[in-house]
C-alpha cells in the first residue's frame, strides 16, 4: 500500500527540519558549485554541539571548550571530512573524559584524520541519524530513499548543512 501522508521540508542552512516525531522517508540535496558538501541529520530536541576532532588509529579526540561530559556518557556524533577527505565513523559512542575541553572515543575503524576537523554531537536520548557527502563539482540534485518505513525520529529532526545549496527531507 502506498503512503499518502508524506510531507516535505526544505532548508538552505543548518536548522530544524521537522518539529516532532516522524519517519524520514528520503533526503534530497544539491551541492554548491565547488567544494565537498555534507549533510548530517540528528534525531534531537537540542541543537547539536559544534566541536573539532582528530583521529589517530582508532582513537578519536574531540575538543570542545568546557564540554561538561564525564567518562561513561554517551554521545551521538557526526564527523566532517578533513582536507584529505578522511573522516571518523559517525555513530553513537561511550566517551572517556580526558580533560575539561577534551574527550576520546574508540572508533571501530583505524584512520588518520588531521586536527581541527569539525564534528557535531548530541548527548542523552538524542542521536545522530544519517550523513551524506557530495563530491566537489557534483551540482546535480541527489536523492536518497530509505527503504521500508524509513528512519524513525523519536523527537525532532535537525540538519547540519555544510557547503550544500539546499536540503529537503520527505517524512511521514
Amino acid at each position: 500500500m502506498m503512503q499518502t501522508d508524506v510531507k516535505y521540508s526544505r532548508l538552505t542552512q543548518s536548522g530544524w527540519m521537522v518539529s516532532g516525531p516522524c519517519r524520514v522517508k528520503g533526503v534530497g540535496l544539491r551541492n554548491a558549485a565547488t567544494g565537498v558538501g555534507r549533510v548530517f541529520l540528528f534525531d534531537t530536541d537540542t541543537t547539536p554541539v559544534t566541536a573539532t576532532y582528530a583521529q589517530s588509529t582508532t582513537t578519536v579526540t574531540v575538543t570542545k571548550t568546557a564540554h561538561g561530559l564525564n567518562t561513561g556518557d554517551t554521545v551521538s556524533i557526526g564527523y566532517s571530512l578533513d582536507g584529505s577527505n578522511h573522516a571518523a565513523t559517525c555513530g553513537t559512542y561511550t566517551i572517556t573524559r580526558t580533560g575539561a575541553d577534551t574527550f576520546t572515543i574508540t572508533d571501530p575503524n583505524s584512520a588518520t584524520v588531521s586536527a581541527s576537523t569539525a564534528c557535531y554531537y548530541v548527548t542523552g536520548n538524542n542521536r545522530w541519524m544519517w550523513v551524506r557527502g557530495l563530491a566537489d563539482g557534483d551540482i546535480y540534485n541527489n536523492f536518497e530513499l530509505f527503504p521500508a518505513e524509513g528512519i524513525q525520529a523519536k523527537q525532532k529532526v535537525y540538519a547540519v548543512i555544510s557547503n550544500i545549496i539546499s536540503t529537503s527531507v520527505f517524512y511521514g
